[in-house]
């Protein structure tokens, strides 16, 4: 009881129209805490709304062909592994070594790291157009 007492005791000086325009400012405040916690819920709402199942499966045509064609070079670079290592063990010995020293060439490394480092940027660029 006596905490209720101090507290009003705090607004003993105010004047009845500053009394009344903290009561207004108040007001507001809620008011606007009430609109944005509202616009908060509407946004989770859409946010789930847009958010299907299986919509990172949908792809476009580019991504579609990059990724066939991704597919298509691990296809046939296993393949080529499996035919040289069928054929011979020893050409399959060399076939690795070669394909090693390619990569661990330092022009060919330098230059499929700028490849890499690149690659976002690419992937903009094709995009780009389409949306």
């Amino acid at each position: 009881m006596t905490s209720n007492k101090k507290d009003f005791e705090v607004f003993k000086n105010f004047t009845e129209e500053q009394l009344s325009e903290l009561v207004r400012a108040n007001d507001a405040l809620d008011q606007e805490d009430d609109r944005i916690r509202n616009e908060e819920i509407e946004d989770q709402k859409k946010r789930r709304s847009e958010k299907k199942p299986f919509m990172g499966l949908r792809k476009t045509p580019i991504e579609i062909i990059n990724r066939s064609l991704f597919l298509l070079f691990i296809g046939s670079f296993l393949f080529s592994f499996f035919s040289v290592y069928s054929t011979s063990h020893w050409w399959f010995f060399w076939y690795l070594i070669s394909a090693f020293s390619c990569i661990l060439y330092t022009p060919n490394r330098k230059a499929l790291k700028e490849l890499l480092d690149a690659w976002p940027n690419i992937m903009d660029l094709i995009k780009g157009p389409l949306k």
